[in-house]
């Protein structure tokens, strides 16, 4: 039977992030939503528990309707000035925990199968990536401080065999395996529990990995020896890049040397944007862990990597003159 009509749409959230360890994750065909997943959708709790107050008005999950989802798209975008991006996600969050409310049995607005999200203009987007000639600068590098040497090791490794952070300072020596074509790696990645293994073509790396590798060391630490790193190797050019200004506690465009810009994001990246063009792009997603060819190319910003694939055109064009 149907349970009471008027439920609270943040009773029903609450009750959807305690189930999390059982929910079902789209797209992956695995049980439990991750960590950062979890956090999201506390986000949009602690947002929309924000707006009622400022509204003075309680959400029901039959009470979303055009009128409101518009005017929560306004709090987020105008009110509270947060990027595209986040407004677009939170909008994501509210519509996919309207659609589970409904699966469960609840009565929901019908105009929730209408809100929509959306993101930042690619035009828009910044994104940084090292390039072979910038990396090469990294490992030419004559001194390295004894409390960066993991950090600068775990770099090298990581511009080389684009995985995410989370699955780079997890490896072990245990996770290497030698096959007669040479040294290769093999992961289950954390977000996609996917199974990969990647070969390391760099000689440098594979040194590293077979007599000096690198203990471990926090994400906090690393994405802030990174910076300094690339900064010793020179890597200071002036760039536009978002950050966050902490008075108004958003993120905005300003202008800075490029080691700045500097997370650990760059290195998956960087791997995926150098080799694009040269290597074949289910090849690397396989490598990267991208799902599809779409979010592939908006993750390395093909408006700013054209010209790989007119390189790759103008080698094979010849064939038919």
């Amino acid at each position: 039977s149907k349970i009471e009509h008027a439920v609270l749409f943040l009773d029903y959230l609450e009750h959807f992030i305690s189930n999390s360890a059982t929910k079902r994750v789209q797209g992956y065909g695995t049980v439990g939503l991750a960590h950062n997943t979890v956090r999201t959708y506390k986000s949009l709790f602690r947002i929309v528990k924000v707006y009622e107050f400022e509204k003075s008005e309680r959400l029901y999950l039959n009470s979303i309707d055009k009128y409101t989802a518009e005017s929560f798209t306004r709090f987020l975008k105008i009110e509270k000035q947060y990027s595209d991006n986040y407004c677009g996600q939170m909008l994501k969050l509210l519509k996919i925990i309207l659609r589970d409310a409904e699966k469960s049995g609840l009565e929901v607005h019908p105009y929730s199968n209408y809100i929509e999200s959306f993101k930042q203009k690619s035009s828009d987007r910044i994104l940084h990536v090292l390039n072979p000639v910038e990396i090469k600068t990294l490992k030419e590098l004559q001194y390295i401080p004894e409390a960066y040497q993991d950090s600068y090791k775990w770099l090298l490794i990581g511009l080389c065999i684009g995985q995410r952070v989370s699955d780079l300072l997890k490896l072990t020596l245990n996770d290497l395996r030698k096959a007669p074509t040479g040294l290769y790696i093999d992961i289950v990645q954390q977000k996609t529990k996917k199974a990969v293994t990647v070969g390391v073509a760099d000689p440098l790396v594979i040194q590293l990995l077979e007599n000096k590798f690198p203990r471990r060391v926090s994400q906090i630490v690393f994405n802030k020896q990174i910076k300094s790193l690339c900064k010793m190797a020179g890597i200071d050019g002036l760039v536009s890049g978002f950050k966050n200004n902490p008075k108004i506690r958003r993120k905005e465009v300003v202008s800075a040397p490029k080691y700045e810009f500097v997370t650990s994001h760059i290195m998956r990246r960087s791997f995926a944007s150098n080799y694009y063009g040269k290597i074949e792009t289910p090849l690397l997603m396989n490598i990267t862990g991208h799902s599809r060819e779409s979010t592939f190319l908006t993750y390395i910003g093909t408006h700013q990597n054209k010209d790989a694939l007119a390189d790759l055109f103008m080698q094979k064009a010849g064939v038919i003159w």
